[in-house]
């Protein structure tokens, strides 16, 4: 029944359907550095052996994609065992409890979509084997099956980046069925708690809290070891939040990319410029070089941060300087002209980390300068 399907996660409908206006909406495209959306969409390049596939791909992808032991991981992925799927049947990976190796299903024929489908599968082997026999809630098991084919994409995105965007399509294609036929599918069950449970309505969940932890860079083999704790890693909550943020009309900003500071600089001072616009008081009325100017002195000196939301859109920035005091700064400027305030003072004061005090100065204000915390 649905209803027992809700308890199991602990959701409960009205936070599901503000997801699914989330899904519907379009904020869980995916944005992966590096790729070239221009190159050739066909997938059906036929690729190596299995064997070598899982040597050569499979084992290093999830040793830096889940921050674990590039021999931890060889030695899961080589002790699962394989059996191909019946004629007409899903692939499908089998739990055969603790002490036992997980059983693959699932057909090679060495195309780009079998690419994807061997992550998703290995995925589950690799959260049954770290998780060690602690029951996890399905839409949980479809979350790390999820990400597993994210962290493929990504792992192609700095070693093959042809391979990259011939995955990229396959994904697109295949979030029609999840963010789809499944939603309705979800959707529809949840108008009647009694109604029958389908496994499909795990899929649009568990898709878009892979996306969601993909975009913070969390530490995703937390997730993977969790088991009967794995609820409480899944972004639910921020993703029902994104569908009342419609306010917020900037894009998603790409990952940080490390090989181009100065690119990704740049991107920095577009979204504060943006906010700026959108914020006004005071900043987007000066001339432009001195605006500059004064922007990148602050990016030189480390004193401008700009805060993103879960779905990596920018939502406000600041400025400071420090004051005589070495445990003192002054922040100059807090633009948040979505009403984000207090996300962006709390980012700040992590991202700050200072035990001493921090004053705000504004300088249209009859009090020049004000404690902020």
């Amino acid at each position: 029944m649905v209803a027992d399907w809700l308890h199991l996660h602990a959701l409960n409908a009205d936070m599901i359907d503000d997801c699914v206006n989330c899904i519907r909406r379009g904020d869980l495209h995916l944005d992966l550095e590096g790729h070239a959306a221009d190159r050739p969409s066909a997938h059906d390049t036929a690729y190596a052996t299995l064997d070598h596939v899982l040597g050569s791909v499979i084992c290093p992808m999830f040793a830096t994609g889940l921050e674990i032991d590039a021999d931890t991981i060889s030695g899961i992925v080589r002790s699962i065992r394989w059996g191909d799927i019946e004629k007409g049947g899903l692939p499908h990976t089998i739990d055969h409890g603790v002490g036992h190796s997980p059983e693959v299903k699932m057909s090679w024929s060495r195309s780009t979509s079998d690419l994807i489908c061997l992550a998703h599968e290995v995925a589950h082997a690799v959260q049954l084997q770290l998780s060690a026999g602690s029951f996890m809630p399905p839409v949980a098991r479809e979350t790390c099956a999820f990400l597993g084919e994210l962290i493929l994409i990504s792992w192609a995105t700095k070693n093959n980046p042809d391979l990259a965007a011939k995955l990229l399509v396959v994904w697109r294609e295949e979030n029609c069925r999840y963010f789809g036929e499944d939603c309705d599918l979800l959707i529809s069950a949840l108008t009647d708690a009694g109604s029958q449970y389908s496994y499909r309505m795990n899929y649009p969940l568990a898709r878009a809290a892979a996306v969601i932890m993909w975009r913070s860079g969390e530490n995703l083999g937390s997730l993977f070891r969790s088991g009967s704790a794995a609820m409480n890693f899944l972004p639910f909550a921020q993703i029902a939040d994104l569908a009342g943020n419609a306010r917020n009309y900037l894009q998603p900003m790409p990952q940080r990319d490390s090989e181009r500071p100065a690119f990704s600089a740049y991107r920095a001072f577009g979204a504060v410029a943006l906010l700026d616009i959108d914020f006004w008081k005071g900043e987007s009325e000066r001339r432009i070089d001195e605006y500059y100017t004064s922007l990148i002195g602050h990016w030189n000196d480390g004193t401008v941060f700009v805060e993103l939301d879960v779905a990596r859109r920018p939502i406000g920035y600041a400025t400071w300087h420090k004051a005589g005091d070495e445990n003192t700064v002054v922040l100059t400027r807090q633009a948040a002209p979505f009403g984000d305030h207090l996300a962006l003072q709390k980012a700040l004061e992590h991202h700050m980390g200072l035990g001493g005090s921090v004053r705000a100065h504004h300088p249209r204000s009859a009090r020049s300068e004000q404690v902020a915390w």
